[in-house]
This record gives C-alpha cells, structure tokens and sequence, in this order.
C-alpha cells in the first residue's frame, strides 16, 4: 500500500507541477509573440505625394511647364507625357522645377502630364498651345537726309505709323543753296513727309543727339551729353536742377513710365530718373563695376537689362532689378573662351524669364531665374553681315538690323532676309519695331566727300 501511495503522490507532483507550468508560460509566449511584430504598424495619417503641373511660357516650337511637388521623396524618377506617350524621363532631384520642350509644330494644341511610376502617383493633366507663326511680307520704303558734311541717323521711336521720330544729325543747305554750317539734330514724320529740326540743349547748344525713347506722343526723352523731354509742346532740357550728373554721351534710352527712366552710356554709366531726380546707379555697388560702354537698355515688368561692349573684345550684360546692379556676364570674348561668338551689341525681352541678346553674328536666349543657360538660338555666320541692333514685338515676331543694311525677321519658326534692303555702303544703327511698322536708321557713306543720313520703313 505504500508503494502505491508514493506512485499516486508522485503522480499527482507531476500534474500539477506541468500546471504550475503552463501557466507560467502562457502569459510569457503571449508577451514573446506580441513583442516579435518586425513591420511597423501602417501609417495612416502620412501624407500622400502629390504633383502639379501649370503652363509657363510657349513659343511657336518650344513649352515651359513648371512642376511642384510636395511630400515626394528626393530624388525621384518621373515620366512626363505629351498627349499620352512618354516625352522624357527626367531625375527630379527639386520639388520645384521647370520643364523645357522644344521642336514642337507652330500653332498645335498638346496635353502633357507627369508620373511618378515608384509613388505611383500621377499629375494633373495641361494643354499647352504653341504660338503661331508671324508673316514675313514686310514692304519697304526708303529715305536719305544730307546734302553736305557727316550726317548720320543713330535712333528711332515709332509713336504710330504717322509719328515717327529720328535723331543723329543732318546737314543741309540754307536757303541761298549754301552750305548750312548748323545742325538738324531731328526729323519727325508727320504720315506725309520727314521735317528736319533742330533741338537746342541747354545754354543755346545746338549738337548732335544719340537716343530717343517714346513713352507716349507727349512723353519723349532724347539724349545727346543731356537727356531732354518733350511734353507734346515744347523740348526742355531735364538735368541740373533735378540733379543730373552728365560727362558722357547717352547711347539709349528706355523708361518703363515717366517715373522710371533710363539712361546708359559710355564708361559704364546708368543714370535713373525716378519722376523727381536723378540718381546713378554703381553697377554694381561693391564689385568694381564696369567701365565698359554701354550701348543699349532693355526692361519688362521689375527687371532692367543693359549690355555694353567695348571693339577691343571686352563687352558686359548688366541685371538692375530693385534700382540695384549685377554684373550678370562679364568677358572678353576675344582673349578668352567664351559662350558668346562676338560682344553683345543688343537685347530685347518681353518677359521676365526670356531674355534676346544679339552678338554680331549670332541670337542667343538667356534663361534667367530658370537655369541661367544661355542658348544659341541662330547663327548667322562671318560672311553675312554684322547685327548690330534688336527689337520685337513677341518672340515670335523679332527684328534684327546691321551692317550692309542687312534687315532679319524671324517669324518664331524661320528667318527672313531682304535683299532688296542690303547695300555695302550702309550702317544701321538704330531700330524700333512697334505693331506693323519697323524703322531702321543709320548712315550712308557712299560718297567720299560726305555721308548721308537714311531711314527705312516696313510695313507689315
């Protein structure tokens, strides 16, 4: 009985010991399992990457979008797609870029998109319509000025097609038919013919003039070593007594209202009136400046451009934006490689971002604030003539003028030349191009006792 008692004793050990045990160890696997999770629990509340695409810009060939991201992990891979196929694939590595098509057809309507394929995620869809091609049908008519010494034409503003301005300086006869010793510092077309006239400066100065800028038909500037101002009635000499500080010749002009004018010229100096005064502008403050001449001046919305260039190879584009400078591109272009075949003798723009600089042999296009590129758009060649201004109405719409009298058009998709204009013994000098009218202006040295100065008008 014993024996049996001791089995049954140790038998009911063993039970209750594995009881005792199990129960110890089920709270244990249950804390073990719970704590052996290797994924984080989704989520929920994380943002969803999104992309946006708008319209910027369009030419005849070429689109600018500008694409926002937010909450997308950098860099990144995305797909843009022009009317549902794949256009490119670009590295994003900014959440705020823009993007650049070209070689598209003039006048078409294209919709574009972007995908993230790693986010699975897809942008907001864009029509894009490209500009239209502008027409090439310019008819021409010429004119001379000068009957004796240098005369010579160096600007133009066009108010319409019936008041049109031109400074320089002109020779004539007097009234005997002697030689006329005094200069016409202007002519004005009326819609019927050209009236010399002579502008008198202050102190009773009568002296050639250089620029002309017209911000309306009663609002004129001119400049000669002293900028003056036409109110519709009268010339008035507009310097000393609102603190103009002269010692160069005024190369171009360009106002954006009568409160904000511009002035450029020789050794780098910019003069700004502001309605009241005038002040210099360093350019810019802190750098050293330049001491180029400066040639022409160019603005849209808040943004000022001014480019100069020297015959030695030295030549300057200059950025005033807040009536503050920036050397932009300074070089010389024939001691140093450069991006530029040539100075730049012009510029021209119509909108903060896309800026026209003319050399003498090539258009080039400067992306500002997008990449700062700058991009040959054209190259003429050594064996054609030398560009010396620029001038539009859009960028599809531009004008060159140089040497020979050699007249460009560039309609957004191909370029024009009018041989008809072309002659080896004339400069041009001056341009505006206003609607459908396009004045050129310059000299005619032909003759080897005297030259003349000439004006020629399209209309389109």
């Amino acid at each position: 009985m014993k024996t049996m008692f001791n089995i049954k004793t140790h038998s009911a050990l063993i039970y209750f010991s594995l009881l005792t045990f199990a129960f110890i160890l089920c709270p244990l696997s249950f804390i073990l399992v719970s704590c052996n999770t290797t994924e984080p629990p989704p989520d929920n509340d994380k943002p969803k990457p999104t992309l946006s695409l708008s319209l910027d810009d369009t030419s005849p060939t070429e689109v600018w979008l500008n694409l926002t991201t937010t909450d997308l992990e950098l860099p990144n891979e995305i797909i843009l797609f022009r009317d549902g196929d794949t256009s490119q694939i670009i590295a994003l590595t900014e959440s705020e870029i823009t993007l650049y098509e070209d070689s598209l057809l003039p006048s078409q309507s294209y919709t574009y998109n972007v995908s993230s394929e790693k986010n699975q995620v897809t942008s907001n869809e864009v029509t894009a319509v490209t500009m239209d091609t502008t027409s090439h049908n310019f008819t021409w008519e010429v004119f001379e000025f000068g009957e004796h010494g240098n005369s010579i034409l160096r600007d133009v503003a066009i108010i319409d097609e019936s008041n049109i301005w031109a400074v320089g300086a002109i020779y004539l006869k007097d009234s005997t038919g002697a030689n006329d010793s005094k200069v016409y510092n202007a002519v004005h077309w009326n819609g019927k013919v050209w009236q010399p006239l002579r502008i008198v400066e202050e102190g009773f100065l009568l002296a050639p003039e250089y620029s002309i800028y017209a911000i309306a038909e009663d609002d004129i500037w001119i400049g000669g070593s002293i900028p003056q101002h036409w109110n519709g009635k009268t010339w008035t000499f507009w310097g000393g007594d609102k603190g103009y500080e002269g010692g160069f010749y005024i190369n171009k002009i360009w106002a954006k209202s009568s409160n904000e004018v511009y002035l450029v010229g020789g050794n780098g100096n910019i003069r700004y009136y502001n309605g009241t005064s005038w002040r210099k502008i360093e350019n810019p403050v802190g750098t050293g400046g330049t001491d180029v001449d400066l040639r022409d001046v160019w603005g849209q919305g808040d943004i000022v451009w001014i480019s100069g260039y020297e015959e030695t190879g030295e030549t300057v584009l200059i950025k005033i934006e807040n009536v503050l400078a920036e050397i932009v591109f300074s070089e010389n272009v024939i001691n140093n490689p450069s991006q530029f075949n040539g100075t730049i003798r012009s510029l021209w723009t119509n909108t903060e971002t896309h800026l026209y600089l003319l050399s003498s042999t090539n258009l080039y296009r400067y992306s500002n604030g997008i990449n700062d590129e700058i991009t040959s758009l054209v190259e003429f060649g050594e064996s054609r003539a030398w560009f010396e201004r620029l001038r539009g109405n859009d960028v599809n719409d531009l004008i060159i003028a140089g040497y020979k009298s050699s007249i460009q058009h560039y309609n957004g998709n191909t370029w024009k030349e009018y041989p008809e204009l072309q002659d080896e013994f004339k400069i041009t000098f001056g341009l505006d191009y206003k609607d459908n009218i396009v004045v050129v202006v310059g000299e005619d040295y032909r003759s080897g006792f005297f030259s003349k100065g000439f004006i020629s008008i399209g209309k389109n």
